[in-house]
């Protein structure tokens, strides 16, 4: 049974394409050089643009659009993917990043194909199965990295499995690193969570402490680090 193709997006005239050359590139070498090839490109920029700006809905009409048009565009499906896990469409994100991940040989977008899985109830062999690639390339954005680690410990923990998601999180956290970015305080603020649920306080609040020396203001930490403290022995 054929999907009924979703209708052409009203698209700027006097608007060209903001895509990097090799994806241009790629789009011309599949569909040719021609309206129809400018059409698409300018619809993916339009949507890797509203994804930018926080405005999915916009993304997943201009992006849908373009993949019924391309659909082995790698880059198509990966916007448009990414596009769904902001509107919270978990299989229909899924979809498009196991496309996405198929066609180009990456697995850069594992952490939120990983999510997708989570959301969806799928079993931890398959979330960790997707998650642990990412995590383990060393050579892919530290950010994506964790948001990796952090599905998958999470995943772990709330399966009861605090001990190993516990583990996850530690082997992560004691890689070499210059700083403490973002991501890091939020894999400390697992790992203190994890640590508080296992019963091992003390352990939580190095962790609280670790991210209010940091940012005070990140997240409810201090609230929590003040809560735990109460609760200690």
């Amino acid at each position: 049974m054929r999907t009924e193709a979703p209708p052409r997006p009203p698209l700027p005239e006097d608007e060209e394409p903001q895509l990097p050359t090799s994806v241009q590139r790629e789009i011309e070498r599949v569909l040719g050089r021609g309206a129809k090839s400018r059409d698409v490109a300018l619809a993916l920029s339009l949507g890797s643009q509203a994804i930018d700006e926080d405005r999915p809905d916009v993304a997943v009409e201009v992006l849908a659009w373009a993949r019924h048009e391309a659909p082995r565009i790698a880059v198509i499906r990966e916007a448009l993917g990414v596009a769904y896990y902001l509107r919270e469409e978990y299989g229909p994100a899924l979809s498009e990043l196991q496309a996405y991940r198929r066609l180009s040989g990456q697995h850069d977008q594992n952490h939120l194909a990983a999510d997708c899985l989570r959301a969806l109830g799928r079993d931890l062999d398959r979330i960790s199965e997707v998650a642990q690639p990412l995590i383990d390339d060393e050579s892919a954005p530290d950010d994506r990295r964790a948001e990796a680690v952090i599905v998958r410990a999470a995943a772990l923990g709330d399966a009861g499995e605090l001990a190993a998601g516990r583990a996850v999180v530690r082997r992560f956290l004691e890689r070499p690193r210059d700083g403490d970015e973002e991501h890091d305080l939020r894999l400390r603020y697992l790992a203190a969570d994890l640590a508080d649920r296992a019963g091992d306080l003390r352990e939580a609040e190095q962790q609280l402490a670790s991210i209010v020396a940091v940012d005070p203001g990140f997240l409810d930490v201090e609230q929590r680090l003040d809560g735990l403290r109460q609760r200690l022995p």
